[in-house]
């Protein structure tokens, strides 16, 4: 920008510009220039290093309640998956979001987060390869023991690393070179005292998220075989209230 410009603006239309940047009142020119220029030139930095730090290729999956998930590139021509939300989502909860999942990546369980941006609201983070959607499907309805174990085991690190995920919904599992990882942390909170006394659990992944990704399996209509393993979580009470049949 010609920031000589701003010599050629009057005190008024300078007062008027900087109250629509949020910025300090002064009594001089000279005041306003000094915070406009630096706010403009704090903007071309963030610009650089945040806005066109990443090209959008494809949209990655449909389009979520809290945003959409794209195929980037960083311009050393490396790819990620960029989750983007909604821009009035709070940045203190993106925060926690990136956060939690950060913490569940440090123990290889969701995929590894690179960055947030709590003002374009987006995390960026290491692209997985397919859903484990797409597996049943190729599988005929049909969860194998090797995810269903792996899936448990998921489960039993969260509660380790005291993050309760609180999402049961299918699409948040991934896979990437055979492995499943855990995403989408948008309902995720921490595992405190006040949690587990108010779910009655101090595993509440390895009791709830179990208990709750067997009744999405059972609305998809997969074969029974898909919660053989992961039924040994659940109690007697829970299998008959539920009408979870067992597999022998």
């Amino acid at each position: 920008m010609d920031y000589t410009l701003l010599e050629q603006t009057s005190f008024e239309d300078l007062k008027k510009m900087a109250k629509d940047m949020s910025l300090n009142t002064h009594r001089s020119k000279t005041g306003y220039i000094k915070d406009i220029q630096k706010a403009f030139e704090e903007y071309e930095k963030y610009k650089e290093n945040k806005v066109d730090k990443y090209t959008r290729i494809r949209q990655l999956g449909n389009k979520g309640k809290e945003g959409t998930t794209y195929l980037v590139v960083d311009k050393k021509g490396r790819e990620f998956a960029m989750k983007t939300f909604r821009k009035t989502k709070s940045s203190n909860m993106l925060k926690t979001e990136y956060a939690l999942q950060k913490k569940a990546a440090s123990v290889g369980i969701s995929p590894r987060v690179v960055e947030y941006d709590s003002i374009s609201k987006y995390i960026v983070m290491e692209r997985m390869d397919c859903h484990l959607v797409e597996i049943l499907k190729k599988n005929k309805a049909r969860l194998s023991r090797n995810y269903q174990y792996q899936i448990l085991e998921i489960f039993e690190k969260l509660d380790e690393v005291k993050v309760f995920h609180g999402d049961s919904n299918i699409l948040n599992y991934m896979i990437k070179d055979g492995k499943v990882y855990i995403i989408d942390f948008g309902f995720s909170k921490e595992i405190s005292d006040r949690l587990v006394k108010k779910l009655g659990t101090s595993t509440p992944n390895s009791n709830i998220m179990t208990l709750g990704l067997i009744l999405k399996l059972k609305e998809l209509n997969c074969d029974p075989f898909s919660w053989k393993f992961l039924i040994k979580k659940l109690s007697n009470e829970e299998i008959e209230k539920f009408q979870i049949k067992e597999i022998n």
